[in-house]
């Protein structure tokens, strides 16, 4: 499995839209790395974890072919996570020769209602029929091409049951945990005893930690699950660790997280990053 992260960074980018603090300004005038836009993951150039904003701009910076993309596992819909008005773009005079004719949406109930809300006024029926949507249920798998997706609660929203993901091809296993603070219990109850070959973290607040109620992790936090997945079995020595998401109040500047990298073991994922498991 060839993992692409194409966006690192939390709702707001790095630098944030509007902002003008030291570390905006900081990451405008180094560009390349310091950039983060907001979080995308392709999975073997045809699987998606989420669709933000930035997903055009994420084909043309790392020549991603967004037509290919058939499946679009979503975390929930977050207008960072789940920009649904580009899929008005998807067909008719719009765009000729797509690599993939169909494209699979899923997720919770709320994604369902927001594809609708931002389709409805401008979406063709010629492009709607090659677009479809499946709700997805906690611990419930499902094939998804040649996937084997689990989702999994996030503590992230009280509007919405989000999700995080369990994403497993052959002998491979990817733990992808975006949007979501400290997991609950059962999380790990039914993690217990798999093999999991990459935990990716939502690492919003890099050295702040969060707390037990917070939406997003700290690395304290994400080393704080990885004792509890070591715990039951669901990691092992070779596992590999990515944090991403992260948000520019925590100052998450290369000479910052290079820091995290080397007390803590973990890779910080940087916008057009590709890891293979």
């Amino acid at each position: 499995m060839k993992l692409l992260y194409l966006g690192t960074g939390a709702a707001e980018g790095v630098p944030a839209a509007f902002c003008h603090c030291p570390v905006c300004e900081t990451a405008r005038a180094r560009g390349g790395r310091e950039i983060r836009t907001r979080s995308q993951v392709l999975i073997d150039g045809t699987l998606s974890v989420d669709f933000p904003p930035d997903a055009y701009w994420h084909s043309l910076r790392f020549g991603v072919d967004l037509s290919a993309i058939s499946h679009l596992l979503v975390t929930h819909s977050h207008m960072d996570h789940f920009y649904a008005h580009d899929f008005v773009l998807r067909g008719y005079k719009y765009a000729h020769s797509m690599t993939s004719g169909t494209l699979s949406i899923y997720g919770n109930a709320e994604v369902g209602k927001v594809l609708l809300e931002c389709t409805r006024r401008e979406m063709r029926e010629e492009v709607r029929q090659g677009i479809s949507f499946a709700e997805l249920s906690a611990y419930r798998t499902q094939e998804i091409g040649a996937y084997a997706v689990t989702p999994l609660p996030a503590r992230h929203s009280k509007a919405e049951e989000a999700f995080v993901y369990l994403i497993e091809c052959g002998e491979k296993r990817v733990l992808y945990l975006n949007d979501t603070g400290l997991l609950y219990d059962e999380v790990y109850e039914h993690l217990h005893g798999l093999r999991v070959d990459l935990v990716s973290f939502d690492c919003t607040f890099a050295h702040r930690t969060a707390g037990e109620e917070a939406r997003h992790m700290g690395i304290e936090d994400n080393m704080r699950v990885k004792r509890e997945l070591e715990c039951v079995g669901a990691v092992r020595s070779d596992t590999r660790y990515v944090i991403t998401h992260f948000s520019h109040n925590e100052a998450p500047l290369a000479e910052n997280l290079a820091k995290i990298e080397r007390d803590y073991g973990v890779v910080a994922a940087y916008d057009g990053m590709e890891i293979e498991i």
